[in-house]
């Protein structure tokens, strides 16, 4: 209790100072809260299934990549009962327990139940129920798991949708399992209704059906293997079985093998073709734990250092306790009771500071960190651990250095001749303070300048004001003929969209070559469609039906290749797919003629680099019911409400789906632009703690300097002159840390640009110009304070001993 004393009475004696690191302390501790509940939650994936240390997803390798949809024997034209047989098969492997095989549809449907009718995506088919609800862990609210995995043609709906489609007050209404829901024209019978879907899933749904048969050429398989099982011997055994069932597939010489992928690995450890989410990035991972704990880094900085300030002014009283007979383990008690004291009183403001800001964290960085101390203990569990340690490491140093002082120095040492000023353990925690938070800004800025270049820049096609609007494709025609007369649009085609996520490359080679390459994307476009995007393109005219065009990149490789220009290459043959034969015809692949060449386009994201692209340019292309319209942004209001009103009149069975290719563009890069703007609050952080600490070791200065200062000024030292000595060891340390934080900033800046293939150079004079900010930041505080204490009468600054 006596410690508790005089742990109190410091705190008020020495108010400003108490403010400071409480303020400090507050906000390391909410960005260490952050930091860890980040990480851990990114790394959380999956483990809300009590299985999922034996689940996995099947994968495939064919050609050089990886597939995780498993196409069927039949492709599109697969029956119910092939489908069937094709999960019954692989769950006869040794070590499989359990099965299922599932799509989920991108597309809007009409959800109908009476009278009540709702729009919603998000749909998952499967044909293997069972496996579904006895592999995953799902939470049912109302009806049973067992109800959706008998028989066929049942529905299961997660709680949102329900809430929707029968109102807030679903849970009291009776006979509402079993009755008839209609998804898309077809009716089901609810099985069941469940909790929305845990955020720290790779894979959504809000709509669960249970059908006969899978519409569609693939679908996502997943295992759950014995728990006493070897995951090689499974996967070899697996391997054998596939080939057994499908010998066609493993007589392809493009196909590699199948594998079983942990299902805790699919969110950061997976680079495998159509993903159903956008996997987690294990560097921004990184990074953002480095900003965190960098932060982190200057709180405890901040307090020992401010700690060894007020201490040191109180050397005397050390002093006299160990004179008194005080160990040294006593004072190191006494100092660390206070730093974890501290850090306790700040929990309240942590606390709710985690309920005001974690809500839209979560809803930024897409995640489900807990905010409520009250109703989720594990949140003030973490945050009053992280109190503890960090009282603990932020007065760890004070504690060993004051007491192992000895009682005579302590008492030689006081206010006015303290050696503070020249304490290196005080230069060094404030050079690398001065390092994080010039290190972090670059960083930082790097990482706003590439999003910048990465938004302004010319990716070869129109991006705004480019629509799709989805049709029946046997109203497609009379659809886009209404479309084409809309005031304001430019254009009305078909053919393949573009700002997509990276999808499978094909094989080709050149007529007369043997080499084959396997880096090509296909992509299809009428003579409308090439106007709507605004392709540049060598054509001149619609010089036929069909003509197939390469991209640049493409041109200057074929040219490399043959030793030509690219302009040489029109009318040179490819063969895509060399490795297919017809065995009536012989012919060899599907061969094409090159009739011209269009300039590069970033299809993909800047991560990715621009590869061979084969672009077939036809007049009667037609691509699932989709139209590329193109239309002036200015009248795009006018434009997306005709548009709406054009469809209704068609009277289509499902709802108007519509894509802003803008939108998806954007798309492309959100987890980017959410990294880059918790980096730059977190920034902004770092810079606020920096100015703390710089504001209360200035303060503390400046008192120590009080009388030198009363001093200079009678002897007629100017106002300019006391602020210039000031500042002019602060020129020093910044100059210093500068030194240390540029190849760091370095490395961490490129680190994060590696990440795409068409990036920013790194400017050096953004180090130095940085650098130069963070000593005019530094000057400024400490200038203002400077001028107060000159401003001082002299001759009470004489009189303060």
């Amino acid at each position: 209790m006596n410690y508790i004393k005089i742990a109190f009475r410091g705190y008020l004696r020495n108010r400003k100072f108490t403010f400071l690191n409480l303020v400090s302390l507050i906000a390391g501790l909410f960005v260490a809260y952050v930091g860890i509940s980040y990480i851990s939650f990114e790394r959380s994936y999956e483990d809300f299934h009590k299985n999922s240390d034996h689940i996995y997803r099947l994968a495939r390798t064919y050609r050089s990549q990886d597939y995780s949809v498993i196409g069927f024997p039949n492709w599109s034209d697969g029956t119910a009962e092939e489908q069937q047989l094709q999960a019954e098969t692989f769950k006869s492997s040794p070590g499989i327990e359990e099965i299922t095989q599932f799509i989920s549809s991108p597309y809007t449907e009409f959800i109908r139940s009476g009278e009540s009718q709702i729009q919603n995506d998000g749909i998952l088919s499967t044909n293997t129920p069972k496996g579904f609800v006895n592999m995953f862990t799902w939470e049912p609210l109302m009806g049973t798991l067992e109800n959706f995995s008998s028989g066929n043609q049942k529905i299961l709906l997660t709680e949102s949708v329900a809430e929707k489609l029968f109102g807030s007050g679903y849970s009291t209404q009776t006979g509402l399992i079993s009755s008839s829901v209609q998804v898309g024209g077809v009716d089901y019978e609810l099985a069941a209704i469940i909790k929305d879907v845990p955020v720290n899933s790779h894979f959504d749904f809000d709509i669960a059906l249970n059908s006969d048969r899978i519409d569609y050429w693939g679908s996502r398989i997943y295992v759950q293997t014995n728990a006493n099982s070897n995951l090689f011997e499974v996967q070899k055994q697996l391997n054998a079985t596939i080939a057994n069932f499908n010998p066609q597939l493993a007589k392809d010489e493009l196909y590699s093998s199948h594998y079983l992928q942990p299902i805790s690995d699919i969110h950061l450890n997976s680079e495998i073709l159509y993903e159903s989410k956008t996997p987690g990035n294990k560097n921004y991972i990184t990074l953002i734990g480095f900003f965190a704990g960098f932060i982190l880094v200057i709180t405890l900085f901040n307090y020992a250092n401010l700690t060894l300030a007020i201490k040191s002014k109180e050397s005397k009283t050390i002093g006299v306790r160990k004179a008194m007979g005080a160990q040294n383990s006593m004072i190191t008690t006494q100092f660390i009771l206070e730093g974890v004291l501290l850090s306790l009183l700040a929990i309240p403001f942590v606390g709710l500071l985690i309920s005001l800001v974690i809500p839209a964290f979560n809803e930024l960085m897409g995640t489900a960190i807990p905010n409520n101390f009250i109703s989720e203990p594990t949140t003030f569990i973490t945050v009053l651990t992280l109190a503890l340690i960090m009282g603990v490491l932020a007065s760890l140093s004070p504690a060993i250095y004051l007491s192992m002082r000895g009682a005579v120095s302590l008492f030689k040492e006081d206010l006015n001749q303290s050696n503070f000023q020249q304490f290196s353990i005080r230069k060094y925690l404030v050079i690398s303070q001065f390092v994080i938070l010039i290190a972090i800004t670059c960083v930082s800025f790097f990482i706003s300048q590439q999003l910048s270049f990465v938004e302004g820049k010319d990716i070869g096609y129109k991006k705004d004001g480019i629509l799709y609007a989805y049709s029946s494709p046997e109203n497609r025609l009379v659809f886009q003929q209404r479309l084409r007369q809309i005031p304001g649009v430019i254009a009305v085609g078909n053919g393949s969209s573009f700002g997509l996520q990276t999808f499978n490359q094909g094989t080709y080679k050149l007529e007369g070559s043997e080499t084959v390459f396997d880096d090509s994307n296909q992509l299809y476009l009428d003579f409308d469609a090439l106007k709507a995007y605004e392709l540049k393109t060598t054509l001149q005219g619609n010089s036929s039906n069909r003509i197939t065009l390469i991209n640049r990149t493409a041109a200057e490789k074929f040219a490399n290749f043959k030793g030509v220009n690219p302009e040489d290459l029109i009318g040179t043959q490819v063969i895509t797919e060399p490795e297919y034969i017809n065995e009536e015809t012989g012919q060899v692949g599907f061969p094409f003629t090159i009739e011209g060449i269009f300039e590069d386009i970033n299809l993909f994201s800047l991560h990715e680099k621009v590869d061979p692209y084969f672009l077939t340019v036809s007049e009667d292309m037609e691509m699932n019911g989709r139209s590329i319209v193109s239309y002036n942004p200015e009248n795009a209001a006018a434009v997306i409400a005709a548009v709406n009103s054009i469809y209704e009149e068609l009277d289509e069975a499902f709802p108007l789906e519509q894509e802003y290719l803008s939108e998806n563009v954007a798309q492309l890069y959100a987890q980017d632009r959410q990294t880059a703007d918790l980096l730059l609050y977190f920034n902004l952080i770092a810079v606020l703690l920096a100015g703390l600490g710089i504001i209360g070791i200035t303060i503390f200065l400046t008192l120590a300097r009080k009388k030198e200062i009363g001093i200079r000024k009678v002897l007629g030292a100017s106002v300019f002159s006391i602020i210039q000595s000031s500042t002019k060891e602060y020129l020093v340390l910044v100059g210093i840390a500068f030194l240390i934080a540029w190849p760091i900033a370095y490395y961490l800046a490129n680190s994060w640009l590696e990440n795409f293939a068409y990036r920013i150079d790194i400017n050096q004079f953004v180090f130095a110009f940085i650098g130069l900010l963070t000593f005019a930041f530094t000057a400024l505080i400490v200038g203002i304070i400077a001028f107060q204490a000159a401003q001082a009468n002299p001759v009470k600054s004489l009189k303060s001993e």
